[in-house]
């Protein structure tokens, strides 16, 4: 009798929190659904059009930014850019030029980040090609996660993911690799 009186006041006592539950549940405002930002040109704070920013230390120019269009977003400290070049300058005067249709720029970090297509060529007389590549100014280091085309005078090589050290001049292609070497204008595969 007893586990019997036990079971019924466990099965009352569980019936009244769950009829709490539902009753506090229905009772409370819903919370709203946070929609994630969208970047949009009426929302930017700022709006220019052909614009140049050049980034120098100590006196040395380190690069200089291009583009058609930039629009600033103070909170995210972005600039959202189109029709963009960048050139960057290395120490011994080597100089990279990077051209893309879509980019962005973080204006705390210096990060510039390039979109759809994007095609990179040094003084030296190399080019790359790939679709996306980020500068990284701590670091002086262009990289990108995504296929890459690199031609030179007498080289071609094809991989996947690939690291410039823009002050050592170091390139690094990071993954399937493939090299194709040329003598005197003939393919030498």
């Amino acid at each position: 009798m007893k586990k019997l009186r036990y079971l019924l006041g466990v099965i009352i006592l569980g019936s009244l929190a769950a009829v709490a539950g539902i009753a506090w549940q229905t009772m409370t405002p819903p919370k709203e659904k946070t929609q994630p930002v969208t970047k949009t040109a009426s929302s930017a704070d700022l709006k220019l059009d052909r614009v140049r920013y050049t980034e120098t230390r100590e006196g040395m120019k380190e690069w200089e930014l291009e583009a058609s269009s930039a629009q600033y977003f103070k909170e995210e400290n972005t600039v959202i850019l189109k029709k963009v070049k960048a050139t960057f300058f290395a120490k011994n005067q080597e100089t990279y030029v990077l051209v893309g249709e879509k980019g962005k720029f973080n204006t705390q970090t210096k990060a510039i980040e390039m979109f759809g297509g994007v095609d990179l060529d040094s003084s030296d007389g190399y080019h790359f090609r790939t679709q996306s590549l980020k500068y990284q100014a701590d670091k002086r280091e262009l990289s990108t996660p995504d296929p890459v085309e690199v031609n030179g005078p007498q080289i071609r090589v094809e991989g996947i993911g690939m690291i410039v050290e823009v002050d050592r001049q170091r390139l690094q292609v990071l993954r399937e690799v493939n090299t194709t070497f040329y003598r005197m204008g003939r393919d030498a595969s």
